[in-house]
């Protein structure tokens, strides 16, 4: 379980220094790799229909927030070449926009959505994708999400505040897994993983909680997203849990050296951490969560062969051949190759 300093004495978040230009965030984390870019489709063929009918919930972004829906493999479904539909009794404003991440009990990978909301009828809503990439298990493997139970935190809450509101704070400190959606200035949303050890949400007033940038594939979408649109929604979980928090408010990307080295894992710093000002927060039942640990379903489909196959149909030719040879051998070797650059990854970043 990885420990976190407490943050006593901050200074305000007026005094922090701050990334506020798409600039700044490329000088800070760097651009990605040609092929985490390559991997992405707009196309729902048979990679995306196994990945639906084997998921059974999702964590959904609109501009009203974040939420978990689902509970059974098959809640999300293709409806062409390019519509899905999903549960979600709440429908968003036809033309807004919406983000999706799946979630397959017992894997490391998840698959994120993006779209457009269209109609909604009898609870589900129509989505027409704008782009659809499997993420690599980082995030996943920092929080332990299957494989962890985190003992209760006892915490002292905020006298005031919307983070004072009675089991937030507690429970905050004790989930290690966060989705945060972000939106750019055309409205295109997105919903992206965070995992780390328990509190990875850090309360640090009644109005405001921080967490860690640690190093990714570096599309860094919410830091770009919130360059032009500093409105965020974030949605936590705690393993074995029934109930899910749901936080909103707007949020600054944070440099701060005081802030990071509170952060910091063995000594290694993150690179940069989000610090959200919450202006609502609740802890509510959340039916749909009770399937994440029901545990994984028989058979689970191979992400990163999908993963592969998306991107040998737009690579070039060298590409295309990596990633049907790998698409074509993604088990034994090849899975643990994998699997071994991602300890090795996590080691580098502090993680035991």
């Amino acid at each position: 379980m990885v420990g976190h300093t407490p943050l006593k004495g901050h200074h305000s978040v007026r005094g922090m220094q701050m990334v506020t230009t798409p600039q700044g965030v490329d000088a800070l984390i760097g651009s990605p790799a040609k092929p985490v870019l390559l991997k992405s489709t707009t196309t729902l063929d048979e990679g995306c229909r196994t990945i639906f009918a084997a998921a059974p919930v999702a964590v959904v972004g609109t501009r009203s927030g974040t939420v978990l829906t689902g509970g059974e493999p098959g809640f999300a479904r293709a409806e062409s070449d390019t519509r899905l539909s999903v549960l979600l009794p709440e429908a968003p404003t036809p033309g807004s926009g919406v983000s999706m991440l799946f979630l397959l009990p017992g894997l490391g990978e998840t698959f994120r959505c993006n779209g457009v909301a269209g109609r909604s009828s009898g609870g589900r809503l129509d989505v027409t994708l704008t782009e659809a990439f499997v993420h690599c298990a980082r995030c996943v493997l920092r929080s332990k999400l299957w494989r962890a139970v985190p003992e209760p935190a006892s915490v002292t809450a905020p006298e005031s505040g919307p983070l004072s509101v009675p089991g937030v704070a507690g429970f905050l400190a004790t989930a290690p897994f966060a989705l945060t959606t972000s939106r750019d200035g055309d409205d295109n949303a997105d919903t992206s993983p965070r995992g780390d050890g328990p509190g990875l949400l850090r309360v640090l007033d009644g109005q405001t909680v921080a967490f860690a940038e640690r190093r990714g594939n570096k599309r860094a979408d919410t830091l770009h997203n919130l360059t032009s649109c500093p409105e965020v929604s974030l949605l936590a979980v705690v393993p074995g849990r029934g109930d899910v928090a749901r936080l909103g408010g707007t949020a600054q990307i944070s440099v701060d050296p005081a802030l990071l080295a509170t952060m910091a894992l063995r000594d290694k710093a993150p690179d940069a951490a989000v610090v959200v000002r919450v202006e609502w927060a609740e802890l509510v039942r959340s039916p749909a969560v009770d399937a994440l640990w029901a545990g994984p379903a028989a058979p689970l489909p191979d992400l990163n062969a999908i993963a592969a196959a998306h991107l040998a149909g737009r690579g070039g030719r060298a590409a295309k051949a990596l990633a049907r040879g790998l698409a074509g051998s993604m088990s034994g070797v090849t899975r643990r190759a994998l699997d071994a650059s991602y300890r090795s990854a996590l080691r580098d970043e502090g993680y035991e």
